[in-house]
């Protein structure tokens, strides 16, 4: 089935929710329907929810070979049209390889835009010397806040590979007429959180804010190619079971699924079967035992969507992690999963750069402070949520708007004359007039009339902190939590603007990882012996993050678990 390029670009939505933290999260579609749980809610401790027996845990009856209707048979079987899954079997297209890929979505899936890329031709245009070499201390970071928890070895075969896969999707790209892009880094003052500017992404007539949508311009041009290297694409078709031979015990050799029609169809890999299904935030009872922490920001009105882009409290149900552990595969070994909680990004705080948080006063609902705020803006939502009611409140003055000369939203580019362009003091102070206007924001010209306005808060006590507060800014020394006097802006003159945040399923994503995965993205066992024949990719891959995707890569799963693990498996699948 094949789709209108121009058509599927115009469709697209072009709001960019949450648009700084775009493509860091989608990349996959998930394919199966059949199996979502519907367990209960509240999380448990995690041996309590080791030792409970869940029903996604039981397989399903195999579907029997007399109620197949058809038999289609090729190299390589794809499962998902996510952005994973399409660069796969587009790199193994282009290699001569004989691929079919199926999705229960209606067409191609995407969420955002942002790629990681190393050494890129891209950056190479742009002077920009950004290599294995120069980030191991960024990488030693993330390995730190994961605990060391995660595999290494898929993040530097990433960092080895990242240039040959990037350059081949902005040959891909840019052949097709669309012009690749590179956000702006982040230049940390104490160097913790820095990082060049590395995320690619594309924009073309259609599409201006690449970090927001362009993502949709990749699927596009990848369907294409799929297609008109005579390789197949069956939309509206679910995944039910995989097939391993020899009595559940050897390889992988084929998957069933369901077509529109209710008929089943069973799709031969000769060389693999390839599962990029996406998340499973959607199914509560693996979250439960997966990502229990995460329960209470799950959408309790949660409906599967398989087209779904930006949907937040839930998105997929986890079907190629079902599918794979009912054939024998191993659950990932970091615990719990990381979940990917947007949060302040999505908030648009008065930040001079998405990533970092408001770096004023933050108060709780006891009108205290609970933190040094110079930190990003997902770590700053992890504060939050140890918060009384996950709830922070966020105070500035106008005259903090006039703090930097340029302010930069989401998806802004280091040539600034593509995409999003930085925004002036006068142009942020008019939204926050404007955000007031429509009751975002709060606004008063003096601080006990915000206060008054800011349901929840201890007013009396969050006059007396910001007192304090402005003392350590006249003094330039912050004697409760010794931020960086760089970021001791005073709260004295009115007018004010107040904001209360409240962590809740609107932050939430998805969560990232699942099934237990090798360097070579091939699925393992318990014994972490790889099951001949199937693979996976995506954020559904096992022990590429810890603790949560905190964004301090910008583009990092895109750039890692969908584009390079994607091309190389799709391209090596196909020379073997």
């Amino acid at each position: 089935m094949s789709m209108d390029r121009r058509s599927f670009i115009k469709g697209m939505a072009v709001s960019g929710v949450a648009a700084t933290a775009a493509g860091l999260a989608g990349c996959a579609a998930a394919p199966n329907k059949g199996g979502a749980a519907s367990g209960s809610g509240n999380a448990s401790a995690s041996a309590e929810a080791g030792a409970k027996r869940y029903s996604f845990e039981t397989p399903p009856k195999s579907i029997e070979e007399s109620q197949i209707a058809e038999t289609y048979e090729a190299d390589i079987v794809v499962v998902g049209a996510g952005v994973s899954g399409m660069v796969c079997a587009a790199s193994a297209a282009q290699e001569g390889a004989d691929v079919i890929l199926f999705a229960a979505s209606t067409a191609p899936v995407f969420r955002g835009g942002s790629n990681h890329g190393i050494g890129t031709k891209a950056q190479k245009r742009y002077g920009i010397d950004y290599n294995a070499n120069n980030l191991s201390p960024m990488i030693k970071k993330q390995m730190a806040d994961a605990g060391y928890l995660i595999d290494q070895k898929k993040w530097w075969k990433w960092i080895n590979h990242s240039s040959e896969s990037m350059d081949w999707l902005i040959d891909v790209m840019e052949e097709a007429g669309w012009e690749t892009t590179i956000e702006v880094g982040y230049d940390d003052p104490d160097g913790v959180f820095s990082f060049q500017p590395s995320a690619h992404n594309w924009i073309g007539d259609e599409v201006t804010n690449g970090s927001a949508n362009g993502q949709g311009l990749v699927v596009s041009e990848l369907e294409r190619i799929i297609l008109e290297n005579g390789c197949r694409i069956d939309y509206r078709t679910v995944a039910q079971h995989l097939v391993r031979d020899d009595d559940n015990t050897g390889r992988v050799s084929a998957v069933v699924a369901q077509n529109e029609a209710g008929d089943y169809v069973k799709y031969i890999g000769r060389k693999a079967v390839v599962l990029a299904t996406g998340d499973f935030s959607g199914d509560r009872e693996m979250m439960e035992k997966y990502c229990p922490w995460a329960m209470d920001l799950l959408d309790e009105n949660w409906s599967l969507d398989y087209d779904a882009g930006f949907q937040f409290g839930g998105l997929y149900p986890g079907d190629g992690q079902k599918m794979g552990l009912w054939v024998g595969a191993g659950w990932q070994k970091v615990y719990p999963n990381a979940p990917m909680i947007l949060g302040m990004i999505a908030a648009q705080l008065p930040s001079q750069i998405g990533v970092q948080n408001y770096t004023g006063p933050n108060l709780n609902m006891n009108g205290e402070r609970y933190m040094n705020e110079d930190t990003t803006a997902t770590y700053s939502v992890m504060s939050v949520m140890n918060q009384p009611e996950r709830t922070a409140y966020f105070i500035w003055e106008a005259a903090y708007a006039y703090r930097y000369d340029t302010w930069c939203v989401g998806g802004t580019t280091i040539d600034q004359d593509n995409g999003p362009k930085p925004k002036t003091s006068e142009e942020i102070l008019a939204e926050w007039e404007a955000a007031a206007e429509n009751r975002a924001y709060v606004k008063a010209d003096t601080i006990e009339e915000l206060l008054s306005q800011l349901d929840g808060i201890d007013a009396e006590q969050a006059k007396a902190t910001l007192e304090r507060y402005n003392m350590y800014c006249e003094n330039g020394v912050d004697e409760d939590f010794h931020k960086d006097p760089r970021y001791l802006a005073p709260v004295k003159t009115g007018p004010f603007f107040g904001f209360k945040y409240q962590v809740d399923p609107s932050a939430f994503l998805c969560v990232t990882g699942g099934l237990r995965t090798n360097e070579n993205m091939q699925v393992c066992d318990e014994n972490d012996v790889p099951i001949d024949g199937l693979y996976n990719l995506g954020v559904m891959v096992g022990d590429s993050y810890g603790t949560l995707y905190n964004f301090g890569v910008e583009g990092h799963n895109l750039g890692m678990n969908c584009i390079t693990f994607g091309y190389l498996v799709g391209r090596d699948l196909a020379r073997a």
